[in-house]
């Protein structure tokens, strides 16, 4: 999440949050699949929008507001 917080666009591509993260793209897609399922991002497949996805059809990912909040709190 801190990473997409970094990037300062709405919805960063999934190829400039990796270069963040720098872990296995199938990886990147499950857990950014995990944390939209939480309530923490928004994931847009690539359907939706055109670009490079992740293995799961991750396009870009944004966060929500439970996701800003998350950030702000002490637990990041």
């Amino acid at each position: 999440m801190k990473a997409i917080a970094d990037l300062k666009v709405p919805y960063p591509k999934a190829d400039r949050i990796n270069s963040l993260v720098k872990i296995d793209p199938e990886e990147l897609g499950a857990r950014l699949g995990v944390l939209e399922m939480q309530g923490y991002v928004k994931n847009q497949s690539e359907t939706e929008t055109v670009g490079s996805s992740l293995p799961n059809d991750v396009c870009a990912s944004g966060l929500t507001n439970l996701g800003r909040r998350a950030l702000a709190g002490p637990r990041w």
